[in-house]
């Protein structure tokens, strides 16, 4: 079907004619029609690009272009020096941060790994990795010692379990993660092989926290009055859908855990002189259920979703005194939902899967193509390698992109990263790309 086309020029005379380029374009199109001429029912469409790989500058990767570490550490600094006692004000200036610091990455643990959260997960160890080498750099010979740098990785094991969830007169209720015997930990194998073998391949240390942590720090429930008290504002800021707070919390009636989605029918109620700050929450089954803001066992219950949870994390990091935020995160976040609300997050990459809005069958041409290891961890390891070499070359690529910082502030694609984990795809310094197909 395309042998004529390759022997046409312009569809005018034959190819070896050098004033007769080939008529691509036709090339290309037939190239279409033939796939889907070939699976008719379930149609497969090309895509074509010229196997150069650009990086383009602009915003961040103006700021970035350089150099990642040093205006984080700057900024660092910046925050060490105002928030100083006045006491030591009399003492000379840092130059390097003093408080320990943490890389913050999270996921919901409701898959194996895909290739999406392999990239963050590497770009938090990759990036934490050269705060620590900067700051040794940047100490030695002194009288300073570097502080120490660290990952956490939270799992936001307060996701809705798939199938246990049910609507009530347009009111969504969920069952969490946590809530579900069993259900968690059904890939949690899989997060800490990934997390091990990051720590060990950046020498940098790691733990792992879940919701019930993030809600039991000690400032949680002056930041929840706070919060809650202003639940009408928040609402409509951080949730235009419905225009409530979505704060949860799981029935607590044993077998039930039925929690509303979206917080449409809590109630807020303030302190009075008989009373504490505590939330009405209801449940379809059982009626309402109350979390008192003044009881720490109560408000570890508490649930939220990304936006609501995104503020009172960062309310609690910029309270924190003892020590250094910073957040890797997916670009899906980025832009004014996510830089309003968090503390100098750094985006990486673009969003490759979300799995409450991708159809049935979303993914099946990827096994037809051989990359559906981007869907899965598991996967991953029989399609490259049968272990940890596929998610090595996921590693290999975000030193790339710490070495050359303005990679990070573009999107990459699917068949990119494809090419770079499935094929060790590898770039010259023109921007053109060679690897395995």
């Amino acid at each position: 079907m395309l042998a004529p086309l390759a022997e046409e020029s312009d569809g005018v005379g034959p190819s070896s004619s050098a004033s007769s380029p080939i008529n691509y374009h036709e090339i290309l199109a037939a190239t279409k029609d033939l796939l889907l001429s070939l699976t008719p029912n379930n149609p497969i469409y090309a895509a074509f690009h010229d196997d150069q790989v650009h990086d383009p500058l602009g915003a961040g990767a103006y700021a970035f272009r350089h150099d990642l570490v040093e205006p984080i550490l700057l900024e660092l600094v910046s925050d060490e020096l105002l928030s100083r006692d006045p006491d030591l004000t009399g003492k000379p200036p840092i130059n390097v941060p003093t408080r320990p610091i943490i890389i913050h990455a999270g996921a919901q643990p409701n898959n194996s790994p895909h290739c999406g959260t392999l990239v963050v997960f590497c770009y938090a160890f990759a990036f934490a990795r050269a705060v620590r080498d900067r700051l040794q750099a940047q100490t030695a010979g002194t009288h300073l010692d570097p502080p120490p740098v660290s990952v956490e990785i939270t799992f936001v094991d307060t996701a809705p379990v798939d199938g246990e969830g049910l609507e009530i007169n347009g009111i969504q209720y969920q069952k969490s993660y946590r809530d579900v015997p069993g259900a968690l930990e059904t890939y949690m194998g899989d997060y800490q092989e990934v997390l091990s073998l990051l720590s060990t391949w950046s020498s940098i240390p790691f733990t792992t926290t879940f919701q019930s942590h993030f809600f039991s720090h000690p400032s949680m429930p002056s930041i929840l009055r706070y919060v809650t008290t202003h639940h009408l504002t928040l609402g409509r800021q951080l949730s235009p859908k419905h225009g409530k707070l979505a704060l949860r919390a799981a029935c607590p009636v044993a077998g039930c855990s039925l929690a509303e989605k979206h917080g449409r029918l809590n109630t807020y109620h303030p302190s009075s002189s008989t009373d504490t700050e505590r939330i009405t929450l209801h449940c379809p089954r059982h009626g309402p259920h109350t979390i008192r803001l003044t009881n720490p066992r109560e408000v570890a219950r508490l649930e939220a979703n990304a936006p609501t949870r995104n503020l009172l994390r960062s309310m609690s990091q910029l309270l924190d005194t003892r020590a250094h935020h910073v957040r890797v995160t997916g670009a899906d976040y980025a832009g004014t939902y996510q830089e309003a609300l968090l503390l100098r997050p750094l985006a990486a990459g673009a969003k490759l899967s979300k799995s409450l809005y991708v159809r049935e069958g979303g993914y099946d041409m990827m096994k037809v193509f051989g990359t559906d290891g981007l869907c899965s961890y598991r996967v991953l390891k029989e399609r490259v390698g049968g272990g940890a070499e596929g998610l090595r070359r996921v590693w290999k690529e975000m030193g790339r992109w710490m070495e050359d910082p303005k990679r990070l502030s573009r999107a990459w694609s699917v068949e990119y990263l494809a090419g770079v984990v499935m094929g060790e795809k590898v770039e010259d310094g023109a921007g053109n790309v060679d690897g395995v197909h």
